[in-house]
């Protein structure tokens, strides 16, 4: 476990894309799919990872995430930084950092459409540390399926691309990328995160940089 954590202040944040990124922060811890966020022992070393946000439907720019873990003695700085171009004064909000707000997405965010699709039967696979294999189908607790396809590489690490579905959301899927266990514990969100709904992209989280120097 992080010894000690300084959250150092990023850039400016957009209010709408911050609470998007608590919901999914708040539902993966549930999933058993955060890593630095959920609080895992950490290896050591440098680490930094990019992700950028994106809501096809939204017709918003592009945001990103950025954390950075650097040693210092026997302490550990992070960084988070969110950046959101193009957003006007008035939908910015001031900086706090994601694992300070991740508790409060509940009550903050409001639906437009339909409840999310629930990922946390994907935390079996995390209960049983099971290392995720392409073209394999798992069947999960309370109605989850998750069917692996080919392998594939993303911001220089190798994955498998899967898609999750769930019997009480018949018209949502997640499309995924998991890592090994070793990187995917160091990683806030998986490598990809999509949600589908009714055909159509909703949101999308996915890695663009990474690196983990000992």
């Amino acid at each position: 476990m992080l010894s000690s954590l300084k959250l150092k202040q990023g850039e400016i944040k957009s209010k709408a894309i911050l609470v998007l990124l608590c919901l999914v922060i708040f539902s993966l811890a549930q999933a058993g799919m955060a890593g630095i966020f959920g609080m895992e022992d950490y290896p050591g070393g440098r680490l930094k990872a990019v992700f950028e946000i994106e809501e096809p439907e939204e017709d918003s720019p592009v945001s990103s995430y950025t954390m950075i873990v650097e040693p210092d003695c026997n302490k550990y700085h992070v960084t988070e930084k969110i950046t959101s171009p193009g957003r006007d004064n008035e939908n910015v909000n001031s900086v706090f950092g994601a694992s300070g707000g991740a508790g409060a997405a509940g009550s903050q965010y409001q639906e437009k459409d339909s409840p999310n699709i629930d990922s946390s039967p994907l935390s079996a696979l995390d209960d049983r540390n099971v290392e995720v294999k392409p073209n394999q189908q798992y069947i999960l607790p309370d109605g989850g399926r998750l069917v692996t396809q080919e392998t594939a590489e993303i911001a220089g690490i190798s994955v498998v691309l899967g898609i999750f579905v769930h019997s009480n959301y018949p018209n949502q899927r997640l499309k995924l990328a998991f890592a090994s266990n070793e990187i995917q514990d160091l990683l806030l969100f998986p490598p990809l995160l999509e949600r589908i709904e009714n055909g159509k992209t909703e949101m999308r989280i996915q890695l663009v940089e990474f690196s983990h120097k000992e």
